[in-house]
């Protein structure tokens, strides 16, 4: 998937844990961005991937380390930030933002033909069965409609109000 597919799924993610956690207004900031960041980071293994042109060394280390969509892609990696995270006693609101954000990077490219090695350091490649080219329609699709799930988060009680309220109208005549 896209840089774009999942950064909106990031901002769909953020949008949840915010409404899930009730959190004030600096920690919504604060997890929306991780969630964000998160969402994008598994693909600093590509240096060229939004995160990877932005630490292009560190990038570049990675890859030549691991190779694309391995360890960076694996739930030895989700572990081991979890494991991290837990360590320095991150609220766990930020753990949940950011653990679900690397999940649903993982999980997008499960979709694509390439798939993950979801159980590296095993060489197996996981995707599913039904998959999508990245860039594609399907992509920009998914892309569109999480940006779309997650400005309904953000802005529920007032778009229930506007449909309770134009409903209203509509039952009067």
């Amino acid at each position: 998937m896209t840089g774009k597919t999942h950064a909106s799924c990031g901002l769909l993610v953020g949008a949840l844990t915010t409404q899930y956690f009730h959190t004030d207004l600096f920690s919504s900031v604060t997890v929306i961005v991780l969630s964000v960041i998160s969402s994008l980071l598994p693909d600093i293994c590509h240096t060229q991937s939004k995160i990877g042109r932005k630490f292009k060394i560190l990038s570049f280390l990675i890859r030549l380390l691991f190779g694309h969509r391995t360890f960076t892609h694996s739930l030895l990696f989700i572990g081991i930030i979890g494991f991290l995270l837990h360590i320095i006693e991150a609220p766990i609101y930020y753990e949940v933002a950011i653990i679900i954000g690397l999940i649903s990077h993982v999980i997008l490219d499960m979709v694509t033909p390439k798939g993950v090695k979801l159980l590296y350091p095993l060489p197996i490649t996981i995707k599913t069965p039904l998959n999508f080219k990245t860039g594609g329609l399907v992509d920009l699709s998914l892309a569109t409609a999480l940006t779309v799930g997650a400005i309904y988060v953000f802005f529920q009680s007032e778009v229930n109000d506007i449909i309770h309220h134009w409903g209203y109208i509509f039952t009067q005549y």
